[in-house]
């Protein structure tokens, strides 16, 4: 594997691995959004208005539309419907991501973001936390984000109206100024489960505390506020998590969080995966969902095993940081095609499996 071009499409289907049972944790098992039913055309349809419009400058509005408007549109005339169904954006979406317009018609989100905002997010392929590959979407925001952040990183959680409100001193009025997410009921995990049986109304941590700091004016004014915040009716697990929570970052890290020192104080995310859905990356050469590594596993049994190579070892755990965060955080890593073919060249896993199977 001494070079991407050695590299077999055999050989990389045989160190993908297809077990994706430790990623089922989000939202899933979604029907994929469909089109309009309305199957006949009219040369008498019309689009009123917007008809004065010229076409580019027609398209270009449309773009502006988040896919609640653009559904409603194409439902309106059958011309709608033809104009809509033209939109790079909406073809895209409809074709490769299906499911992350549902998840947004059901979580109330739909109506938030621009279609040329999703379609901009399809294609791009950094995580907003770390800037590896991020084969989630986090709906409130309309980032990617992957597995490792989105439990690392407290600025990508979700908590209550009532958690966010007493966090960052906010009313409900206030509130109303970020996108207020209703879950799906079901089962999610991301390290930590959690189910429930009833839609919670959430909000992102990093938007209520966006937020807090522009009704205060400063984040120091916010800091301020915190100290007066009443502790008396909180217990000490609430009030560690208000501290956390006002603690999350509102710049990226852009570095891989597993890689450093544990933070004393992270909490079990009580709303873990509620807010993400994996999302493919396209590119000119089609659709790419990431790819988990086999040899990664390899190395993961050899560290549990005691076997792996100091020299391996302290690649992967940097000094000061224990070994298995590091090496659990692999387990979970999607990669893009291009990342993975760089990334199998230079795994011990990958490089034990490829001899194994060449003496085979």
């Amino acid at each position: 594997m001494s070079s991407q071009r050695t590299i077999s499409e055999e050989l990389v289907s045989k160190l993908t691995c297809t077990n994706e049972l430790g990623l089922d944790g989000m939202i899933r098992k979604v029907p994929p959004a469909q089109p309009s039913a309305i199957r006949r055309w009219s040369t008498s349809s019309s689009l009123g208005l917007l008809e004065v419009l010229p076409a580019e400058l027609l398209l270009l509005t449309l773009n502006f539309l988040d896919f609640q408007s653009l559904s409603r549109l194409s439902r309106a005339c059958l011309k709608g419907k033809a104009v809509v169904e033209t939109l790079p954006a909406y073809k895209e979406m409809m074709k490769h991501a299906p499911e992350v317009l549902t998840a947004l018609g059901r979580t109330g989100l739909l109506s938030y973001h621009s279609s040329s905002l999703l379609r901009q997010t399809l294609r791009s392929e950094k995580c907003v936390s770390c800037f590896d590959f991020g084969a989630f979407l986090f709906l409130p925001t309309c980032e990617r984000v992957c597995f490792e952040c989105l439990h690392q990183n407290q600025a990508l959680r979700m908590t209550t109206l009532a958690s966010a409100k007493r966090c960052f001193h906010l009313t409900h009025s206030q509130l109303k100024r970020i996108p207020i997410m209703h879950s799906i009921p079901g089962i999610y995990c991301v390290r930590f489960q959690v189910s429930y049986s009833r839609t919670c109304r959430l909000v992102s941590v990093k938007q209520a505390k966006q937020l807090g700091i522009e009704v205060h004016g400063s984040i120091e004014n916010l800091a301020k506020l915190a100290l007066t915040t009443r502790r008396g009716k909180m217990t000490s697990r609430e009030s560690w998590i208000l501290k956390y929570f006002r603690e999350a970052p509102l710049e990226p890290p852009g570095c891989d969080l597993s890689r450093l020192p544990e933070k004393s104080n992270i909490t079990e995310d009580n709303f873990a995966g509620m807010a993400s859905i994996r999302i493919p990356y396209l590119t000119e050469a089609g659709a790419d969902r990431g790819r988990l590594c086999r040899g990664c596993q390899v190395t993961y049994e050899h560290y549990r095993q005691g076997s792996l190579p100091a020299s391996v070892l302290s690649e992967l755990a940097p000094p000061g940081v224990g070994p298995h965060r590091p090496l659990l955080a692999i387990l979970a890593r999607l990669r893009s095609r291009d990342r993975f073919l760089d990334h199998i060249r230079h795994c011990y896993g990958a490089s034990r499996l490829v001899l194994d199977w060449t003496e085979d």
